[in-house]
């Protein structure tokens, strides 16, 4: 929900710049206004579109149950929860993320027998996601 609130603010820009003056004519100023506006429309368009299609996830552990559950959710999906036992998890891979403009991420996919599969975490470093790989390894012994 902030995030969509969050896309309402660079809407402001067309407001303030091209609606509340009152423009008249046209002028080569009013079309730099004009292409200001037309990047605040998207980078507002970017927000809600993240709003809405972004996946909330939770992964929970529980080694007294021996058991895993995978809750998931996005503005448009309700509310999944999926329960799994430690013995039904087939896989957990390291897995690598190229950004074009930031860092490299690393993450860690679990797949499960019956084919679903997630990944819900992301680290800085390849240690910080074979370190937790190896714990989670060591619940499931």
């Amino acid at each position: 929900m902030f995030i969509f609130l969050l896309g309402l603010l660079p809407w402001l820009a067309p407001y303030e710049l091209l609606i509340k003056p009152g423009w008249t004519g046209f002028s080569l100023y009013l079309l730099f206004l004009f292409i200001i506006s037309l990047g605040a429309i998207a980078l507002g368009l970017f927000f809600f579109a993240a709003a809405l299609f972004g996946l909330n996830q939770t992964l929970i552990f529980d080694r007294k149950s021996r058991s895993i559950t995978h809750a998931y959710e996005a503005t448009l999906i309700p509310l999944r929860v999926k329960k799994y036992s430690f013995n039904q998890l087939t896989s957990i891979e390291s897995v690598r993320h190229d950004w074009s403009d930031s860092p490299t991420t690393y993450g860690l996919k679990f797949t499960f027998a019956d084919g679903h599969s997630a990944e819900p975490l992301s680290f800085n470093t390849k240690k910080e996601a074979d370190d937790l790989m190896e714990k989670i390894e060591n619940l499931r012994q």
